[in-house]
């Protein structure tokens, strides 16, 4: 310990109280900042790891806007009939539109087109349900695979789900189509949510 430390420690032991901390705040605020910004990094990172959410299986809706009764049914009832823990979710994308008709909102249409390609360049996009259009511009992009690669009894890069029974009864007036990503992550997740919405 040099002179300068061993007078700093002669000082500290012989004040108290208030003036004891000014003087440890005052010789030792870096060590201290420091120390305090280091657990803060790792309580933040612990808490991160402790909380983070596995994704099992991303789900695109595109020009296809289902009520919130009928989200719940295509993102939490799947994961509650595959018995997903608490640190398993559906990941979903929802709110996205594809559309040349005359009116469309068109900055909004090419965010939702970034969007979508970012997702696919990623690998993070499995599922998409949509409409005649936006499955028109998918197919034609390459982008769906032949569903027969999950299950032969499948057939096409599409299937249309206007006739289960969760589409059925939100009621939509045009026809809405399954689609899965040629590159999708979760492949057989991808043909368990088939099966899901077949049998629901």
């Amino acid at each position: 310990m040099n002179d300068q430390a061993r007078k700093n420690w002669e000082t500290l032991r012989r004040l108290r109280g208030r003036k004891r901390l000014e003087h440890i705040w005052t010789y030792y605020k870096l060590p201290i900042v420091l120390a305090l910004v280091l657990a803060y990094i790792a309580g933040y990172a612990a808490y991160r790891h402790a909380t983070q959410k596995e994704d099992v299986l991303y789900l695109a809706l595109v020009n296809f806007a289902p009520g919130s009764e009928l989200t719940w049914q295509l993102t939490e009832g799947f994961a509650e009939e595959q018995g997903l823990t608490e640190k398993q979710r559906v990941y979903l994308y929802s709110d996205l539109l594809l559309s040349e008709k005359e009116g469309a909102d068109q900055e909004y249409v090419y965010a939702s087109e970034m969007r979508i390609m970012a997702a696919i360049a990623a690998q993070k996009m499995d599922v998409v349900l949509m409409n005649a259009e936006a499955r028109d511009a998918f197919a034609a992009q390459g982008y769906l695979m032949e569903l027969s690669e999950l299950d032969p009894a499948f057939s096409g890069q599409w299937m249309e789900i206007s006739d289960t029974r969760l589409i059925r009864e939100a009621g939509f007036s045009e026809e809405m189509y399954l689609g899965v990503l040629s590159n999708a992550p979760h492949p057989e997740q991808a043909e368990e949510y088939i099966s899901y919405l077949l049998r629901s």
